[in-house]
């Protein structure tokens, strides 16, 4: 009898046990439908199976979780070529560490589209501490992320010609440097202050004034090398960095790739303007100032092609001639 009651009451806990457990399965796997992330599961050594996906991967990067199962390289087909470096960087660091690892990688999906995921995983151990599963979760940060790059797009472009601004220049300016005292290389800086550009404004309205700037902008982009770096000062001031040269004997190679670059500057805005409300001539003074030779730091290169520009506009025979004034289209 005893002996009886004993196998009913193990039967029994052994329901129970069964119950409990698929009770618990069945709301871990509906909290997983319910989350808005894709929470994974995969072996925990560099490129490993994924052992589990949730659903909701498929409504993230387009890819049936399935695919993850399958162990076809889906996520290195995933990954936005440039993350994909840095995102093994990351696993192999967390595998060699074990500390809870996260990063913010783009995704493509197989429609095209880019989408930002914030991916985080955690080790889970067994009872002895040996690396028994890796768990992680990621999520859609793409609208956070795009507006964080807009405002970091803002802080350093100008706003009316998309060209990088003082703030970004400057920092460039320092890099320039930096590099240019380890290998013995030449700095230059141009700077540009177009001629008579208040009359435009006066005469023709700001829209005008704007629209030459846009293009002058463009036309400075054109003619510099891909390397150099193009900025607004502000206003109708440009600024022009021509990094990593080879000075040679006493920066005269230098020189001469400065002088080049301020011909082709001068040329360029030399042809006149096609704008909505006609053509208009334009001219720029440009002074320059050269590192080691004429300056050596930020500040002083910057003060001295100002001041090289402003020589410049006053040696200039036609510094008085207005710009000519729009005018119509035949």
């Amino acid at each position: 009898m005893d002996r009886s009651r004993r196998a009913s009451d193990q039967e029994r806990r052994l329901r129970e046990a069964e119950r409990r457990a698929f009770e618990a399965e069945a709301a871990y796997e509906t909290l997983l439908e319910q989350v808005p992330a894709a929470i994974y599961v995969y072996s925990p050594e560099l490129g490993g199976p994924t052992r589990a996906m949730s659903g909701y991967v498929e409504q993230l990067l387009g890819v049936q979780p399935d695919r993850f199962l399958a162990g076809d390289g889906i996520w290195d087909e995933l990954i936005h070529p440039d993350d994909r470096e840095r995102a093994w960087a990351d696993y192999e660091s967390f595998l060699r560490t074990g500390q809870p690892e996260a990063g913010d990688y783009r995704y493509v999906r197989p429609d095209g589209r880019i989408v930002w995921i914030h991916d985080r995983s955690a080790m889970v151990r067994d009872a002895d501490g040996a690396p028994l599963l890796v768990q992680g979760v990621m999520f859609d940060i793409t609208a956070t992320k795009e507006a964080e790059l807009r405002m970091q797009h803002m802080a350093y472009h100008d706003a009316l010609t998309g060209l990088p601004n003082r703030a970004m220049f400057q920092e460039h300016l320092e890099l320039a440097l930096a590099r240019a005292r380890r290998a013995d290389l030449a700095v230059a800086v141009l700077f540009l202050d177009l001629d008579a550009f208040k009359p435009i404004n006066d005469t023709h309205g700001h829209s005008v004034g704007d629209e030459v700037l846009q293009h002058v902008a463009t036309r400075i982009r054109s003619v510099v090398r891909e390397t150099d770096l193009v900025a607004r000062q502000g206003g109708d001031e440009f600024l022009v960095l021509l990094a990593d040269l080879d000075p040679g004997a006493d920066g005269e190679t230098a020189r001469s790739v400065v002088g080049d670059a301020k011909d082709r500057i001068g040329g360029i805005l030399a042809d006149p303007l096609e704008l909505g409300a006609g053509l208009l001539s334009v001219r720029a003074s440009v002074g320059s100032a050269l590192f080691p030779f004429e300056a050596g730091d930020v500040r002083s290169l910057l003060r001295l092609a100002d001041e090289a520009m402003y020589d410049h506009r006053r040696r200039r025979d036609d510094r008085a001639v207005p710009l000519r004034p729009v005018a119509e289209h035949s």
